[in-house]
């Protein structure tokens, strides 16, 4: 059953492109400013064309790293969280600065842990988890 989100999904792919060319040029977009989220642009590799791929993702550091939650505003599929379970591996821009990392889906006590920082960042994780009907993956950025 589609949820509110995926039937905006269209209109989100444009506004991601136009926040991934704010994040590469600027440094930042319009809506990490105005919704006080650190955001970087997430570069994967196409499961299924091999096309390089970018999505805004919001973040937070984690053991010189980054850890970033597949909330998606309540999509009940999230492309670039199935890019990068078949491709473990992407490149990301933090503030004008590009570098590829290393991905690690977690699992376990590690996931729970990453969604306890990202319920205490994000208050409406809560809410994206419940209308998705998914549980959220969560996955390590290692440069």
């Amino acid at each position: 059953m589609p949820t509110p989100a995926d039937r905006w999904r269209q209109a989100v792919r444009v506004s991601n492109r136009v926040e991934a060319w704010q994040l590469r040029v600027l440094g930042t977009s319009g809506v990490a400013l105005l919704r006080r989220r650190t955001v970087l642009l997430l570069e994967t590799v196409g499961r299924r064309t091999g096309k390089r791929r970018r999505a805004p993702v919001t973040y937070f550091a984690d053991d010189g790293g980054f850890v970033i939650g597949g909330g998606a505003g309540g999509m009940t599929k999230v492309d670039w969280v199935a890019n990068l379970r078949h491709h473990p591996t992407a490149r990301v821009w933090v503030r004008r600065r590009r570098f590829d990392v290393t991905v690690t889906e977690l699992v376990g006590a590690d996931r729970d842990a990453a969604h306890a920082r990202a319920q205490h960042r994000f208050p409406e994780i809560e809410k994206y988890e419940r209308v998705s009907g998914r549980t959220i993956p969560y996955f390590r950025l290692s440069p």
